[in-house]
């Protein structure tokens, strides 16, 4: 292959993966999932709602949309923290009186000033896998303390969203394929100079 189709094959390549990643980056229902994040508190008469994601790769849990709060602006351990306890045992928690306790929502509370009082979390299983992609939670129970109820309606959620979510997982999956993509096709690059 002569050197100028080697070069047009490569910055079409290198155009193909740069809209990749901005469809990565735009693509998804967001707008769905704050959708849920704005109505559950009403919902299930509670503070706050936020959605979870697992990265597949890093096995980091980050926050995809909230309540007050920003995607990615909180991570959580997998090992100590409800969320990460839902997502390992692929089981809904239901936690009070957790001002009184000693736990990773501390470490949040003093990242963003919200003290959580009680809690109801359940996993996002995917669809295609089974296994489980993310994780739902409310916060502070305006009146009383959470039901088998209010789970019921938050894993009817959780199982609707799972899709969205899922496509959210793999879109990471994408987005480490891309970023070697990139290095390869620099590389390439580099080469020809």
């Amino acid at each position: 292959m002569d050197r100028t189709v080697f070069e047009q094959k490569l910055a079409q390549l290198r155009k193909k993966q740069q809209l990749m990643e901005k469809a990565w980056r735009e693509a998804g229902n967001r707008k769905l999932l704050k959708f849920f994040v704005d109505i559950m508190p009403r919902a299930l008469n509670a503070e706050r709602c936020s959605i979870f994601i697992l990265d597949p790769v890093n096995e980091k849990v980050w926050l995809q949309c909230g309540t007050g709060l920003t995607e990615k602006q909180l991570q959580v351990p997998t090992a100590n923290s409800m969320v990460g306890q839902v997502i390992e045992s692929g089981k809904f928690v239901m936690e009070t009186d957790l001002e009184e306790q000693a736990g990773a929502h501390d470490v949040v509370a003093a990242k963003t000033g919200y003290v959580t009082r009680d809690a109801l979390c359940v996993p996002v299983h995917g669809v295609t896998s089974k296994k489980v992609v993310g994780a739902i939670q409310v916060l502070n129970k305006v009146r009383g303390e959470f039901s088998d109820e209010d789970r019921e309606i938050l894993e009817r959620l959780a199982f609707h969203l799972q899709m969205n979510i899922e496509n959210i997982f793999l879109r990471q999956e994408m987005a480490k394929m891309s970023v070697e993509m990139d290095k390869k096709i620099k590389m390439l690059e580099s080469k020809l100079k």
